[in-house]
């Protein structure tokens, strides 16, 4: 098989059927190949396309073993030169570390990823600094970074999504995939299930600010959707279609955000959440959880707050949004110390379009009521995501019922992006949202 015979995951003629803005959606140009030969077929194109040049295969030691050792033994086979780069099991991408990886991989046309989260987010951003083609080898249905445009990147020591050009190509086997550990494929599960509220806040932060809403990437994300969002227990099992096609909607997932030009078809309030304990992790000493996992638990408060909203009247949303600004932007100083003034500057980012929720919210509200009811209850989420056997608890992912609460009420200000964590807290509903996530969150 040669590069030319991969398939695209999104054809182009549906992205024009769907789109709703009228605007230019860039469809990234990912071909794609699974198979139980999926390193065969990257190594005899490797050969094809590097000639005698070598590639720089990029894995940890986790997935060395899982499938960075067959990708070699396919490039011997074809006598692709290269060079392997086996980094620690556990490490966070920082912007020292790309620097790092960038001067290793001077003088290599090509970089092979074989990995999932950080080895993925590693390789593309990277490779968008070297301005060379990146591929990918995923090992796990564990999120849906693999196609997205966007690399998360510790910088200063808070966590950003920075601009990283998608794989060019990816070789996917899904025997790996399907025997990846139960919590990857959990996390995963939990990572794309984002959509159902992530996509109704871009939809109301638009509405209020003549955004540039467009359900296309809802769409493609949807036609594969019942796929998978109803078979949990086969995500559990390891069952073949059931993982094959989370992983298929992961990928879609990602493909949705470069459409978009942004991750907000795919990351809303409930991702603020995840970001935020990950914040934390040197004050507190924690070790994060998977990042889908903590998603997850983003996703039920995100859900009790639509709820919470769904019950107010007009007439209740009070013009209290200068005072809300300063009573949470004081908090930042004391919540974040070193890192306050990082914090300060993406809240400031948004102060304007929060001032603005005193005249915009009335107005809108009657438009924004339908949006509202089109979020199933937390209940649901939560039912789904025990269903893979993760109980979804605070104690399960490594927290004190305090730390829920410090980011359920305080996730928001990291980030300049309007959510519905926002809404509530306008409403004057966030606090009792965030107690009654934490309830459920505290019973399995």
């Amino acid at each position: 098989m040669t590069h030319s015979e991969m398939t695209a995951l999104v054809d182009k003629a549906l992205c024009t059927e769907c789109c709703t803005c009228k605007g230019s959606h860039s469809l990234p140009p990912i071909l794609s190949y699974t198979g139980k030969n999926a390193f065969d077929v990257l190594s005899v194109n490797a050969k094809q396309l590097l000639k005698t040049e070598r590639v720089l295969v990029l894995d940890d030691e986790n997935t060395h073993k899982v499938a960075g050792l067959s990708v070699i033994e396919a490039l011997n086979t074809s006598e692709v030169a290269y060079q392997v780069l086996t980094l620690p099991g556990d490490i966070h991408l920082t912007d020292e570390l790309a620097a790092d990886v960038k001067r290793q991989a001077e003088n290599f046309p090509l970089i092979i990823a074989v990995g999932s989260g950080t080895i993925n987010d590693l390789g593309k951003y990277t490779a968008q600094q070297m301005l060379i083609p990146y591929w990918c080898v995923p090992t796990a249905p564990s999120m849906n970074g693999y196609t997205s445009s966007i690399a998360a990147v510790k910088v200063a020591g808070v966590k950003r999504t920075l601009p990283s050009a998608p794989p060019a190509a990816i070789y996917a086997n899904p025997e790996v995939l399907r025997n990846a550990p139960l919590l990857l494929r959990q996390a995963g599960y939990c990572d794309v299930m984002a959509k159902a509220v992530s996509d109704v806040d871009w939809q109301i932060e638009s509405l209020l600010f003549a955004g540039s809403y467009c359900a296309l990437p809802s769409t493609i994300v949807a036609q594969s959707e019942h796929r998978y969002i109803n078979q949990p227990e086969g995500v559990a099992t390891g069952e073949r279609r059931a993982v094959d096609a989370l992983f298929h909607g992961l990928l879609i997932s990602g493909i949705a955000m470069s459409l978009a030009g942004s991750s907000a078809p795919a990351s809303g309030g409930e991702h603020l959440l995840s970001h935020f304990w990950d914040l934390r992790e040197e004050s507190t000493g924690r070790i994060p959880e998977l990042h889908g996992l903590q998603v997850g638990a983003g996703i039920i408060m995100s859900a009790v707050c639509y709820e919470k909203l769904r019950q107010i009247k007009m007439k209740a949303l009070h013009p209290v949004a200068e005072q809300n600004f300063s009573k949470d932007a004081e908090k930042i100083q004391d919540l974040w110390q070193a890192f306050a003034p990082e914090v300060r500057k993406r809240f400031q980012l948004k102060k304007a379009l929060l001032l603005q929720f005193n005249d915009f919210l009335p107005q809108k509200w009657p438009e924004i009521l339908p949006l509202l009811a089109s979020v199933p209850p937390a209940r649901v989420f939560l039912e789904r995501i025990r269903r893979t056997g993760y109980p979804m608890t605070v104690s399960a992912l490594k927290l004190k019922p305090e730390e829920f609460m410090l980011a359920a009420l305080n996730g928001r200000t990291i980030r300049e992006r309007i959510t519905v964590l926002d809404l509530a807290a306008h409403a004057g509903v966030l606090e009792a949202a965030a107690e009654d996530a934490l309830q459920l969150l505290l019973n399995h």
